[in-house]
């Protein structure tokens, strides 16, 4: 998988992963060899480095771990596959497990829609309808939001937290509405996705498991408890919510509130979201709300870079380090490859008049910053 070429084919791809749930550079001489990342061969899926952030789903304890290197950013009960078969006298057969290895983001979207597959209706006895029926259109199906991955596997909310823990679905991992849309902001097109543990293979699924797991009806996103208050407001709760305990992630939903209001109409609340980044002690939290400005970033280049511009200097370049750190510690091919997602290359600096000038600028001394590091820490590598 890589980068650009999957951006281009969005769309059509969106429509293929909702069809269901189950299983079938820079300048100079050469960049030093130590670094993996810098002067690495294109491929289509990156081996993980396993000092920067990927996603883990174990389905031994069904558990997803969002990691930095090997810490532990924050981690959450999934569901996985039960492992059991559905077959038809036709001949037509699934096997509804969670499959192991590495995978990678390939799109992901918030307030998902539900294709339903063939199989849904088999197990619920009733007549498979024509591709592109409404019937097969789902509404709230996949929870408040989505990653897919590829080979119809998504990590996606669900309406019934309380199965979580368990092997419940069809293949596809589901998470809390809250987590998935933590997820839906950490994770960008090519983080790596590493899925370890022995998925179970059963026999034939019994009426019963059917009735268990199933998820295809109508259900209304629930209201966001934050969507009356004024974004002042959620600017001073944020900031309270920051400075508390690392083991309190209240902020995330604050962030998210504020950070979709941003890439509206609402240039305050973005403004107030950059104006944080890289502030407070240094920790798992800086680590992740890098997260959030970088995926700002890839939704909204141009309104971030004007944001940058009317924020203090010292704070554009925290918030330029965060997106350009946050953006390439989930990217494990080579830095210099020509589809390392380098943030600057969303947003060629030929397209913005002078309100945007000092934010691309401070983006792109930032990566300049991060490229350098990484060369001499390659160097001081290989001298050892």
């Amino acid at each position: 998988m890589r980068y650009h070429p999957f951006a281009r084919l969005l769309p059509a791809l969106a429509a293929l992963l909702l069809a269901g749930c189950s299983v079938m550079g820079g300048s100079g001489g050469p960049a030093p060899a130590e670094d993996p990342r810098i002067g690495a061969p294109p491929s289509e899926g990156p081996p993980v480095r396993r000092d920067l952030k990927y996603v883990v789903i174990d389905v031994d304890v069904n558990e997803l771990r969002f990691m930095d290197g090997e810490q532990v950013l924050w981690r959450a009960p999934v569901g996985t596959g039960t492992g059991f078969r559905l077959t038809t006298n036709s001949g037509r057969d699934w096997q509804f497990n969670t499959p192991s290895g590495t995978m990678y983001v390939q799109y992901k979207e918030q307030n998902p829609t539900w294709f339903i597959p063939d199989w849904w209706f088999i197990e619920n006895k009733r007549p498979i309808p024509p591709q592109g029926s409404p019937e097969r259109k789902q509404e709230g199906g996949l929870g408040a939001a989505a990653v897919y991955l590829g080979n119809e596997l998504a990590i996606h909310g669900t309406d019934k937290p309380e199965l979580l823990g368990r092997r419940v679905s069809h293949g596809c991992i589901r998470l809390s509405n809250a987590n998935a849309l933590r997820l839906f902001h950490n994770v960008q097109i090519g983080t790596p996705v590493v899925i370890v543990g022995r998925a179970p293979v059963l026999g034939e699924q019994p009426d019963s498991v059917a009735a268990y797991t199933r998820q295809a009806r109508r259900v209304p996103t629930p209201p966001n408890p934050l969507a009356r208050v004024g974004t002042a407001a959620l600017l001073t709760r944020l900031d309270r919510e920051l400075a508390a305990p690392d083991t309190s992630h209240a902020w995330v939903n604050t962030a998210h509130t504020l950070l979709e209001r941003g890439l509206g109409e609402d240039a305050a609340a973005l403004r107030g979201l950059l104006q944080r980044a890289g502030q407070g002690r240094a920790g798992v939290r800086r680590e992740e709300y890098a997260t959030f400005v970088a995926d700002a970033f890839s939704r909204g280049s141009l309104r971030v870079v004007v944001s940058l511009n009317r924020i203090s200097e010292a704070a554009r370049e925290r918030a330029a380090s965060a997106i350009v750190e946050a953006t390439m510690e989930m990217w494990h091919g080579g830095l210099d490859e020509p589809t390392a997602p380098w943030p600057t290359r969303r947003l060629p600096k030929t397209r913005l008049g002078p309100e945007g000038q000092a934010g691309w600028e401070a983006v792109a001394a930032a990566e300049t910053a991060y490229r350098d590091r990484y060369r001499a820490r390659s160097a001081s590598a290989g001298a050892r």
